[in-house]
């Protein structure tokens, strides 16, 4: 999940840049950060972030009245927090303020990294998205947005054809098994109908998605991943 905004909040330079280090290393670009609790508030009101690491100990107020702070404001009330922590304490401390997640400064980047990859997950299934590389999907409004902009609002239909489609990437769909889900019964032999909504559906997509979605031959359709080349071959 690349593509989503992180606002690290810290009073230190040197590991303010380390973590920058570790999350672009991750791929992730979208980064922003501030140097006090008074300062993050103010960015995350004027463009919430989809997670923001917080550390506790800030020059102007404790990062557990920062976390307080935060689930007091309706926009912000359910954005993942994650407390850099040092004792147990904190931890229980951190927990009554409304922090969701936890990591020491002491630990391995890739503990850091696993924690911010299961609050965004869980963010995205509370949400209704479906996100594959620079590609997510909003089911509550079908909307689809790729590398970070809005490009397409989809019909009912479209959304759900779009939507099995990216869910089974690499792996193809058979028409039977897209008509049915589409359709909400099962494929009368009218194949065409569902080839003509796809086309369709391509026709309001950018260049770069319209031609990953591919026919897989006497079969059906496949979304291609971003570093896939060529749709699977059925054996």
């Amino acid at each position: 999940m690349p593509n989503e905004r992180i606002l690290i909040v810290d009073d230190e330079p040197a590991w303010v840049t380390l973590v920058r280090f570790w999350l672009e290393s991750a791929g992730y670009k979208n980064l922003e950060s501030a140097g006090s609790g008074g300062e993050a508030l103010v960015m995350a009101q004027n463009n919430p972030p989809d997670c923001i690491l917080l550390d506790l100990e800030l020059p102007d107020q404790s990062g557990m009245e920062v976390c307080r702070k935060l689930r007091s404001l309706p926009a912000l009330s359910r954005t993942p927090v994650v407390l850099f922590t040092a004792h147990k304490r904190e931890k229980v401390l951190g927990l009554q303020s409304g922090a969701d997640y936890f990591v020491g400064k002491s630990d391995r980047p890739h503990e850091l990294l696993a924690t911010i990859d299961a609050v965004l997950r869980r963010k995205q299934m509370e949400e209704g998205l479906l996100s594959l590389g620079s590609l997510i999907l909003k089911s509550a409004t079908r909307q689809v947005f790729f590398k970070d902009g809005l490009v397409a609002t989809l019909t009912p239909k479209m959304f759900v054809l779009l939507h099995v489609l990216v869910k089974h990437s690499p792996q193809p769909v058979s028409r039977a098994e897209l008509y049915r889900l589409v359709e909400g019964v099962e494929d009368p032999g009218l194949s065409r109908a569902l080839d003509v909504m796809l086309n369709r559906m391509r026709k309001m997509l950018p260049a770069e998605l319209e031609k990953r979605i591919v026919n897989v031959k006497n079969f059906g359709y496949v979304f291609l991943g971003e570093a896939t080349q060529e749709p699977p071959q059925l054996v």
